[in-house]
């Protein structure tokens, strides 16, 4: 039994496209869920829920 070696090919290629798009369809739902549920402070960067009035960590005002 002879292998077809081009439809193998072809066969891992698609593969490989659906683990990419898998995974990054995974990290653009992730990032859009951040913005929406996260804000971010200005003066330190760190993630803070949106009912805070103040960041967790440095303590300044967000918006």
């Amino acid at each position: 039994m002879l292998c077809n070696a081009e439809g193998t090919v072809l066969d891992i290629v698609i593969l490989v496209g659906f683990f990419l798009l898998i995974l990054g369809s995974g990290v653009i739902a992730t990032n859009f869920y951040c913005r929406i549920a996260y804000n971010w402070c200005e003066s330190c960067g760190s993630m803070n829920a949106k009912r805070r009035r103040e960041c967790r960590k440095c303590g300044t005002s967000l918006p």
